[in-house]
């Protein structure tokens, strides 16, 4: 069993049943000790609260679906008299049992961990089922902006949290106010717009696309690429509750995954059933497009070449950075494969420079493949000094030839073990 595993088996019997730490490390077959630091560092938060803010989120449910007095609610989940659960009660949701069965609001709950996320490899359009619920990952184009007409408000960092922190929902009495005004109707859609660092609070959105008098704020989703996650619970509560947040956190690991910038803002699109769309727009990546910008610049077919076959053959990524070295003034990308560089390219106006050193690991066979370069490459090798042991080739690739040269040059980098020559 992986030490995970042990840890959702724990989880899934905290559902039902209160577990001493003790018993929970039996449960897991490890010590107190090392289970309570294996279920912090999984979870994300002790053990000890876990247990008792799903034990406080099923004591909700009773006080709502059943006539059980308080009383007999604290005892039934393992509380030692009503002073005590009152008291958890309050601390979680910042009211008393008796309030909320009198005036129930929708909480945020600590929702049941789902240790397996990090362990589950989530397919671009396959269907996942994965605790009671069916998710799907797909990439979408929206061809025609959508705008929608409703209200907004702000949400403390406790609607913000992915179902980690407790409290009277502030989204969910968003959506009370929309509803008094406007019918539920088949498409509706809420927005959250990412908060800034500075911000004490995130700003929400709700509404659909029937204007009204009632609805004084507007939001258009706009043309462009977006992430979509299309998810399904058992029931609608099971979706808004627990659901949207566990899929966010597939959504936030498969987009990390997969390399993806990701816009300002993500919308949950209903449509009135127990199903959903979480859609999140893709940005451009900042790199890339940079490296478009370069491409206009050098406005050659073998600087495209070249980052192709750098990427294809060693997998790795450009990176942009600004060098103020007397060497080369300006903007460079560099490509690093094994914590090496591999080279460094220098765009300008209609060329590219591109840096290759040769030290004293690849100088041995560097100078076995001199002979069968270019004589510019060769010139290049020859005048160039030597520092610190290496050679700094700063070629200008103006041809097929040379381009190929710098290929191979570049192959020496990863090529050589351990062969050692002292250039006199």
């Amino acid at each position: 069993m992986q030490a995970w595993e042990a840890i959702q088996r724990v989880v899934d019997i905290l559902e039902t049943d209160d577990l001493t730490i003790e018993e929970m490390a039996g449960v897991a077959c490890l010590s107190p000790f090392y289970f309570q630091r294996l279920f912090a560092r999984l979870v994300g938060r002790p053990a000890g609260e876990y247990a008792m803010l799903r034990k406080l989120a099923r004591a909700s449910d009773l006080l709502t679906e059943t006539d059980l007095r308080i009383l007999d609610i604290a005892l039934q989940l393992g509380f030692s008299d009503h002073a005590n659960f009152t008291r958890a009660f309050r601390e979680a949701y910042g009211l008393s049992p008796q309030e909320y069965r009198s005036h129930p609001v929708r909480l945020n709950h600590c929702i049941k961990a789902d240790v397996s996320v990090q362990h589950t490899t989530l397919e671009e359009g396959t269907p996942l089922i994965a605790d009671d619920m069916v998710v799907q990952v797909n990439r979408r184009r929206l061809e025609k902006p959508r705008t929608f007409y409703g209200i907004e408000g702000m949400l403390p960092d406790s609607d913000l949290s992915g179902g980690r922190e407790t409290g009277i929902s502030a989204a969910a009495l968003l959506w009370e106010e929309f509803h008094q005004a406007c019918p539920m109707r088949k498409t509706e859609i809420g927005v959250l717009h990412m908060k800034q660092e500075r911000d004490a609070c995130a700003t929400y959105f709700v509404g659909d696309e029937q204007p009204g008098k009632g609805n004084p704020c507007s939001f258009t989703l706009p043309v462009g690429d977006y992430v979509v996650c299309s998810l399904e619970a058992e029931s609608f509560e099971d979706l808004i509750d627990c659901a949207i947040h566990k899929a966010m956190r597939f959504m936030q690991l498969w987009i990390k995954q997969h390399n993806i910038v990701c816009g300002k803002f993500s919308a949950e699109l209903y449509d009135g059933t127990s199903a959903m769309e979480l859609w999140i727009p893709v940005a451009e990546n900042p790199a890339e497009k940079q490296m478009r910008t370069f491409s206009q610049q050098v406005n050659s077919p073998l600087f495209e070449n070249l980052c192709s076959y750098l990427e294809e053959t060693y997998q790795c990524k450009p990176v942009v950075e600004f060098s103020k070295c007397s060497m080369q003034y300006g903007w460079n990308i560099k490509y690093k494969k094994g914590g090496r560089s591999l080279c460094t390219l220098y765009p300008q106006d209609g060329s590219f420079l591109a840096l290759v050193v040769i030290g004293q690991r690849e100088a041995f066979e560097a100078e076995l493949l001199l002979p069968f370069l270019t004589e510019y490459v060769q010139q290049v090798f020859a005048q160039t000094k030597t520092g610190i042991g290496q050679k700094w080739l700063m070629i200008e690739v103006t041809s097929t030839a040379v381009l190929e040269d710098v290929k191979q040059l570049i192959a020496l980098r990863r090529s050589t073990k351990g062969t050692v020559v002292r250039w006199v």
